[in-house]
């Protein structure tokens, strides 16, 4: 009877629980859009809400660093074209103070290239101390109606917004 009244107490709280997410969640999208506006100025009304997934300091940490990838990569193709009209110019050079140029330069592109490929993000820092599972942002999608100059419009976003919800960071056309 004991274990029954635990299992009774914890499905409430969590029930009470994810239903004040969902309300808090809700609260934060309508003020992130509305600006500071009356919902029933624009007859505002979240028609959906649902959690959509989690952003991790490991997802943050993999984009990061594939977004520095594609960065560098685009630096070290430019680096390789120039290295590449080098060394077109140092098999037409005829004076040994061009050739010297042309192999000095060559020489420079390569450490420079070597250099950005072994290169990683130096901006990793905030993340020295914290778990790999630690939750940054919240993705709630959310399927909302407005109605501004007589005309009404639903459209789907994916917001995210802090783990607690009480901020907004950034929406997206939901897919």
């Amino acid at each position: 009877m004991k274990n029954v009244v635990y299992v009774l107490v914890s499905l409430l709280m969590v029930s009470c629980g994810s239903n004040s997410s969902g309300k808090k969640y809700g609260q934060t999208i309508t003020d992130y859009l509305l600006k500071g506006k009356s919902a029933t100025d624009f007859n505002f009304k979240i028609e959906e809400l649902a959690e959509h997934g989690t952003i991790t300091v490991a997802d943050s940490i993999a984009y990061i660093t594939e977004e520095y990838r594609k960065d560098n990569d685009l630096f070290v193709k430019r680096l390789e074209l120039a290295k590449d009209m080098s060394k077109e110019l140092l098999s037409k050079a005829k004076k040994q103070a061009d050739i010297d140029e042309y192999t000095a330069n060559i020489a420079r592109m390569d450490t420079r290239i070597d250099s950005l490929k072994n290169a990683s993000p130096d901006n990793l820092n905030g993340y020295d101390k914290r778990s790999a599972n630690d939750v940054l942002a919240v993705i709630v999608r959310c399927k909302y109606s407005v109605e501004a100059k007589g005309r009404s419009v639903a459209e789907t976003f994916d917001f995210y917004l802090s783990p607690d919800g009480s901020k907004c960071y950034a929406k997206t056309k939901a897919k």
